[in-house]
């Protein structure tokens, strides 16, 4: 008995596996911000600050590494079915997975008047974490527009590209702005990332559909 999955059946169960552990990831989130808020208050403090606190800490891993699970079932889907993805957008995708392991790695600042070494990496990294994944997702829809059989899956993930460019925008803004509401826009900006990765894996199975 052959027990090897066919590529579409593989497709599937990988772009299955992404929507789930994305959607998991942001319930996590979500969680946090519901649950968490006496020691991070989910309006003005940065989803980060929940890795400073014990209680909270490993819930916070879990969301990123749930994150990037997502983003790897995604990379081997893509790979299945030759989704045409540029060397550019290729780089910028692994930038982003960097940079998610690097705030991982590296915890933020305990307070804004503190300046650490580790703190200024994690800082430099939520950068390019929030800049990365909206460019990849723009240079990816510019790439399928005129492959057959890719042309509504370049709407799906430029629509994602454009929100997620419009939210990190804003969060960028709040960095400078210090009456605006930096945590809600930050996780409204890692809503639309998440989201970016849904649209990308629903343009796969639309595809190969």
């Amino acid at each position: 008995m052959n027990l090897t999955l066919r590529p579409a059946a593989r497709t599937d169960l990988l772009v299955r596996c992404a929507i789930g552990t994305v959607t998991a990831a942001q319930a996590v989130i979500s969680l946090l911000s519901l649950t968490f808020t006496l020691e991070v208050n989910p309006i003005r403090d940065p989803v980060s600050d929940y890795a400073l606190h014990r209680a909270s800490r490993a819930w916070f891993t879990l969301a990123v590494l749930l994150a990037l699970a997502g983003a790897g079932a995604l990379a081997l889907a893509a790979r299945i079915v030759a989704m045409p993805v540029s060397t550019g957008a290729a780089v910028l995708f692994g930038l982003w997975a960097l940079a998610l392991v690097t705030v991982l790695v590296f915890r933020g600042n305990a307070s804004a008047a503190e300046s650490t070494v580790h703190g200024e990496v994690h800082r430099v990294a939520g950068a390019v974490l929030f800049g990365t994944l909206p460019s990849a997702s723009a240079s990816l829809s510019r790439q399928l527009l005129g492959r057959p059989g890719w042309a509504r899956a370049s709407v799906r993930v430029r629509t994602g590209a454009v929100i997620g460019l419009i939210t990190a925008f804003l969060f960028g803004v709040a960095q400078f702005v210090p009456t605006l509401p930096q945590g809600l826009l930050e996780r409204i900006a890692l809503l639309a990332e998440l989201a970016i990765l849904v649209s990308v894996a629903r343009a796969i199975r639309g595809a190969t559909r």
